[in-house]
């Protein structure tokens, strides 16, 4: 019979990995592309020319972390509505955004229907990791083991919307000028130090209760 716990430790650990090599990899595109600008240009112009292999990976192991997340907060029994919305919208996350690694944007020019599916993927990606991290508030907001980090995803949450909505306001009009690289790593990177941390905690103190969870 699997370990629940064990379960929840594993993939804890693979969620902790994934978090620090989409970290490493989201840095090292942004420096091999000095051609590029991390304010202007979004994560998707480093997947496509040279050296878009190491954002396609960035891309991977977010979607990965996500999935791993949600498994090993799915592996600790989750009883309220608000967990398993949480651990849902995470496998979504998770398979939207390894389909950016596998549906890479087009060159500049007119849409096509492999950019739209990117953008698609992109946008699924981004409303479900909001709507997990809302959840995850919800789901551990009464619980004082996990003040902490439902504090700060309080915090990264509000940033994090606020940074969407405005990045979605630049793809509807793009003669705002408003610098798309900066918001949209406004969105990923406080999302991903987030679940970083939760990987963090549920690798070194894995177990959820009844008690752990809200309705």
């Amino acid at each position: 019979m699997i370990n629940p716990l064990r379960v929840q430790t594993y993939c804890a650990g693979v969620a902790l990995i994934g978090a620090v090599l989409a970290a490493i990899a989201l840095v090292t595109a942004s420096l091999m592309r000095p051609d590029l600008s991390v304010l202007r240009n979004s994560l998707s112009y480093y997947a496509i020319g040279p050296w878009g292999a190491v954002q396609s990976l960035a891309f991977v192991a977010l979607g990965v972390t996500a999935v791993a997340i949600g498994t090993a907060l799915g592996s600790g029994y989750p009883s309220s509505p608000s967990l398993l919305t949480c651990v849902s919208l995470l496998f979504l996350a998770g398979i939207a955004t390894l389909c950016l690694a596998f549906f890479p944007m087009g060159g500049g020019g007119p849409s096509t229907p492999l950019g739209d599916a990117h953008q698609t993927a992109g946008t699924i990606g981004g409303v479900a990791e909001l709507g997990a991290t809302l959840a995850f508030i919800i789901a551990f907001k009464d619980t004082s083991s996990w003040w902490q980090l439902t504090r700060a995803a309080k915090r990264v949450f509000a940033l994090s919307l606020a940074s969407a909505i405005v990045t979605q306001i630049e793809i509807w009009w793009p003669s705002l000028d408003i610098p798309m690289g900066a918001t949209m790593r406004l969105v990923v990177v406080p999302l991903l130090l987030l679940w970083g941390a939760v990987a963090w905690r549920l690798n070194r103190s894995p177990g959820l209760s009844l008690a752990d969870v809200s309705p």
